[in-house]
């Protein structure tokens, strides 16, 4: 019943100085408000990059010629990623399941008749694109192994080619033309959005046609590998990594990464980036607890004679001291859950926002709100409110009743 009566006695003098109050609680409303809000934005950054990884599948691997290091600068004078490297690497491990080789074309231009579009994105691929990027046609067909066998002049198109290039009009049969080659589009590819990048203006092509009638040779920009079900990113690559170096003798002519570590370094990073926020952040929950530490002080000055007569009736030190701490217990406690209350709403209208502007993504950033970390955050200003409130309650329960008692 003490404790009891000391809250509602605090509750009663937060009443009496309202204004005062929420001066001394600012600098904790501020802090858990702000370790809570960025608690709400790094959470709706995870979500949105795990959402962008699943896509396509976070057990993606990526292979590429290391054109970075002393030895691939080197060899890559005379070789680079191999087409036939697809075969040599699926036929020596057993932890694999499919394998796709891509080329990027240098030419961003095509024509339709008259009409022109630039800034195209041109890719030789083989009939495994689709399923190792999980991404097919949504009208029309797929490139298939047949395509790539009889080396194909047909082609798979972005929405915007599409419609640019073949406005009011069905694409499929009709034709692209690149620097004199002519494709027929197949199939016409849904938007897919990564990181604000899109495949509107991506065009696909079989790499057999790619290197026959076009660029020659059988170079290739990445190959993409994906596990069998049951086998883990790291098994796989590490046998991956060992088919190449047996291939090198050992040369590292390659780099070799995952969806899945990608996304772990980036999380990891916004994560730190989080966390070193939020350390700055809880910095106002120490500004916050000197400002009780005064307003207790002041309290204390100002009630000096209601201590004496308190103590005078027999009241014990423990008692004074509660109910101090008490008061700087419930004025922290009021402002971490007025801080967890704007984080709330301030991380609604982050999302209402984002969504309105479609960014990062469509329908905006999610804003979950933290619980846990605002839970901490409010509890962590409660318990900054009794450290703080520790002195002046210690100050207030040493008072001499007599000498409290004679103080004007």
């Amino acid at each position: 019943m003490r404790l009891m009566d000391s809250v509602r006695i605090a509750w009663a003098m937060l009443k009496l100085h309202k204004l005062r109050a929420f001066l001394t609680m600012f600098g904790v409303i501020v802090g858990v408000m702000a370790v809570t809000l960025i608690g709400i934005i790094t959470e709706g950054f995870n979500a949105y990059m795990a959402k962008q990884f699943n896509q396509f599948g976070t057990d993606s691997i990526y292979i590429v010629y290391d054109n970075f290091s002393r030895r691939g600068r080197l060899a890559g004078r005379v070789g680079s990623l191999q087409q036939s490297d697809v075969d040599y690497i699926m036929n020596r491990t057993s932890t694999l399941r499919a394998a796709s080789a891509a080329l990027t074309v240098p030419v961003t231009s095509a024509t339709v008749g008259s009409r022109e579009l630039r800034g195209l994105r041109i890719q030789g691929v083989d009939s495994n694109v689709h399923e190792l990027n999980q991404i097919f046609v949504e009208s029309g067909r797929n490139l298939t192994a047949g395509d790539s066998a009889s080396k194909a002049n047909v082609c798979v198109i972005g929405k915007e080619v599409a419609s640019e290039l073949f406005p009011n009009q069905n694409p499929l049969g009709q034709f692209v033309t690149f620097q004199g080659i002519s494709l027929q589009v197949v199939g016409v590819l849904p938007v897919r959005e990564v990181f604000g990048s899109n495949n509107k203006k991506e065009i696909w092509l079989p790499l057999s046609t790619a290197h026959s009638k076009w660029v020659g040779g059988n170079n290739v920009s990445v190959i993409t590998v994906r596990p069998r079900p049951g086998i883990s990113v790291t098994q796989a690559m590490d046998d991956t990594w060992a088919v190449l170096m047996n291939k090198s003798n050992n040369q590292r002519l390659y780099r070799l990464d995952s969806s899945e570590s990608i996304s772990g370094t980036l999380t990891g990073i916004i994560g730190v980036a989080g966390a070193v926020l939020a350390g700055v952040a809880a910095l106002a929950l120490i500004v916050g607890g000197i400002g009780i530490m005064n307003i207790m002080l002041v309290s204390v000055t100002e009630r000096t004679k209601e201590i004496g007569l308190r103590k005078a009736v027999g009241a014990p030190s423990r008692s004074i001291r509660l109910q101090f701490l008490v008061e700087s217990a419930v004025l922290s406690l009021l402002g971490g859950c007025v801080g967890m209350g704007l984080a709330l709403l301030f991380g609604n209208l982050i999302g209402l926002v984002t969504k309105v502007a479609n960014w990062p993504q469509e329908g905006g950033l999610a804003t979950p709100f933290p619980w846990t970390i605002a839970l901490v955050a409010a509890g962590v200003s409660t318990a900054i409110g009794v450290i703080f409130g520790l002195y002046p309650a210690i100050k207030a329960s040493n008072l001499s009743p007599i000498e409290a008692l004679r103080t004007e």
